[in-house]
């Protein structure tokens, strides 16, 4: 396979397109205090502590892409950003989100991420997992294979995006430490990168065009962050090659469902630039996070969520 044939795998795949639109902190926070109901500006300021600048930028962002859909309220004195079936439908991804920081969030306030989720008409616990396709099967990452298709082209990487300096704690579980991995565009390309089994600085650099200082601190702080880890493969001189860890490889139910997402939302049905499929009856798999048991698709409207007693946090 070629640099050109690799690169348009990682940076043109289902994936990827999602990522190009929701793939920053301040972005993955303000779609999941959407999810908690908020609809104004002046509430997400006081909960994210956005600079105002950055969220005007994203609810903009959010609403051309059609996640969010901006409406006037009390004769046009007010204006609310609501929920539309596309942003309700990424609700999903948060969930995924959600169950790896349970387990591998490396936090003192583990206790925040164990989220318990409901029913709310029947009071039922649900399981989430990302299926095949709803009522389909649980998806397991060594059954999936791929294929290219058609619309498998480079994306350009988005602009202008601001990381967050300085985190602020709030009382909202779902996600957050998460965005520190999968909440900036370049880290994420780095971890594609790595499930599509490239290990080796030099490699990855071809692999994606970053910059050599951005692909370096993206190394670094996943390497802190415990999805990768830094293992020698030569002497002289000394190199590193950077494989997934047990934490990393957990992040792949977050991937499936942003695959799935976007294979609903932002991809032509006869030009899907890659499509995946079971390897064992070549069947086409939409992932969708659903409730194991029922096999209902996770909907923020159906559903009730709490904080229970956590698990005891793995440390990666």
């Amino acid at each position: 396979m070629t640099e050109l044939d690799i690169r348009s795998l990682i940076m043109g795949n289902p994936v990827a397109r999602a990522f190009a639109i929701t793939g920053d902190a301040w972005t993955q926070l303000i779609m999941r205090e959407a999810f908690y109901g908020v609809r104004r500006f002046g509430v997400w300021r006081d909960r994210l502590g956005t600079p105002r600048s950055v969220l005007t930028d994203r609810l903009q962002k959010l609403v051309a892409a059609g996640l969010l859909a901006q409406t006037q309220i009390e004769t046009g004195a007010r204006t609310e950003y609501r929920l539309t079936e596309m942003g309700l439908d990424m609700f999903g991804v948060a969930v995924m989100q959600g169950q790896w920081e349970k387990v591998w969030a490396q936090s003192p306030l583990q206790e925040r991420y164990a989220i318990a989720f409901f029913d709310r008409d029947t009071g039922r616990r649900l399981k989430p997992a990302v299926l095949t396709r709803a009522h389909g099967v649980e998806v397991k990452a060594d059954k999936v294979a791929w294929k290219p298709g058609p619309g498998l082209i480079v994306i350009p990487p988005p602009t202008s995006r601001r990381r967050r300096s300085a985190p602020i704690e709030t009382d909202r579980p779902i996600i957050d430490r998460s965005t520190e991995i999968m909440g900036d565009y370049w880290s994420w390309a780095v971890l594609s990168a790595a499930y599509f089994r490239l290990r080796r600085f030099d490699e990855i650099h071809a692999a994606l065009g970053v910059a050599t200082n951005i692909l370096a601190d993206r190394l670094n702080r996943l390497v802190l962050h415990g999805v990768l880890e830094k293992r020698p493969y030569q002497t002289a001189p000394v190199r590193f090659e950077y494989r997934l860890t047990e934490a990393g490889l957990a992040l792949y139910p977050i991937v499936l469902a942003m695959h799935g997402w976007s294979q609903r939302w932002l991809v032509e049905a006869d030009e899907a630039p890659l499509t995946l499929v079971d390897r064992a009856s070549g069947e086409a798999i939409t992932p969708v996070v659903c409730d194991l048991d029922s096999g209902e698709p996770m909907d923020p409207r159906r559903i009730r969520w709490e904080v229970e007693a956590a698990p005891h946090a793995v440390v990666p």
